[in-house]
């Protein structure tokens, strides 16, 4: 029902998009690898998380929405979803009206990626960014982090390094169980004093008796840390009051977001979901003056752009975001976005902003 009643609002917020008919649906099925060695180190060893060797070989799917305005909504899938999931929702939006779409598409699994397209055609065709469609501009620019994955030791100081010359604030990468984590942070903190560190454990540690002395000695960095144990809420508060160390949860769903809130569990939210839900969410986090970050996985550039433009429509997305697609061989879009000083600015065209790059695309359709 919420969903419902906020397309049909936004379908009659704006007049030139209330009667826009999408007359054709055009699906793009494109890979993009990662840039050579920006993900984690080739001699790690046995405690690599063996995602990450094939994670940037599953495809996306790139959406055009074709309306009878002559405006083209551009969408993006997250990786890992099949040709028939997206097939079933581009047959179910050819020849509707935006008015006519209630916000439930039949296959949930692509439905993030066609709720972009929606949000671009509406604003191209009412001549608003989607920022202001997603309940308005309260950010003119959005704090982005530096990424990587698992990294030996002397690469983690090399990624620290560079990050710095990149003019980041912020760096996060991965660690498991296992990794030397101290000496890590020990030589990174040292070769990049500037940088706010975030660590994602991707709750490798098994319970809090595991977790909790690591923790202890990792005090005194300018770091917060990421899912370290299973999402048990009792944990997570445990680990806060028991170190000086801001712990940062990404919920499962809008429920555990609520119940870290009010048990008083966590100091940052890692938040996803469509841009509806993180705006919904960041919302919750503000009221309760806790900030968030916009989690990804890894996106290319019509993705990245839409969680830019959901970042920019709160006021508690202040931490570095995971806006990614500029460690991908190409973003596919034009203009490119680089990060300026750890900072993506908004788009202020109407729409998402951004075009697709169509000879990248041809080079990167399979």
């Amino acid at each position: 029902m919420k969903r419902r009643l906020f397309l049909s609002a936004l379908a009659t917020s704006a007049l030139p998009a209330a009667s826009v008919k999408i007359e054709r649906v055009e699906l793009i099925k494109v890979v993009v690898r990662m840039k050579p060695g920006v993900v984690y180190s080739e001699n790690l060893g046995p405690t690599l998380d063996q995602r990450l060797v094939l994670f940037d070989t599953y495809p996306k799917f790139l959406i055009k929405l074709y309306a009878d305005n002559g405006m083209v909504g551009l969408g993006e899938t997250a990786r890992e979803v099949t040709d028939a999931a997206a097939q079933r929702n581009a047959d179910f939006l050819k020849g509707k009206r935006m008015e006519e779409i209630d916000g439930r598409l039949p296959e949930p699994t692509t439905a993030d990626g066609f709720e972009i397209a929606m949000y671009d055609l509406m604003g191209k065709s009412s001549g608003l960014p989607v920022c202001s469609l997603l309940g308005g501009r309260l950010q003119d620019k959005v704090a982005v982090s530096y990424w990587t994955a698992q990294r030996t030791f002397d690469d983690l100081v090399k990624v620290g390094e560079t990050a710095v010359a990149k003019g980041y604030r912020t760096l996060k990468f991965k660690a498991r169980l296992g990794d030397p984590i101290e000496k890590q942070m020990a030589a990174v903190a040292k070769a990049a004093p500037t940088l706010r560190f975030i660590v994602d454990f991707n709750s490798s540690y098994p319970d809090l008796a595991s977790f909790l002395p690591v923790a202890q000695r990792l005090q005194g960095y300018n770091l917060t840390i990421e899912d370290p144990v299973p999402k048990r809420l009792d944990w997570f508060r445990q680990l806060r009051q028991r170190t000086t160390i801001p712990f940062a949860l990404t919920p499962i769903n809008a429920e555990q977001l609520f119940e870290a809130i009010k048990t008083d569990a966590v100091d940052v939210f890692n938040l996803g979901g469509n841009m509806r839900e993180f705006v919904r969410e960041a919302s919750m986090a503000e009221m309760a003056g806790i900030p968030c970050w916009h989690g990804s996985g890894v996106e290319l550039g019509i993705r990245d752009m839409s969680f830019i433009h959901a970042a920019a429509a709160t006021r508690s997305c202040t931490i570095g975001s995971d806006t990614l697609s500029y460690l991908r061989q190409h973003s596919l879009i034009t203009p490119p976005f680089q990060p300026v000083d750890g900072y993506i600015e908004v788009p202020k065209k109407p729409g998402l902003g951004v075009e697709l790059d169509e000879d990248a695309v041809k080079r990167y359709r399979v």
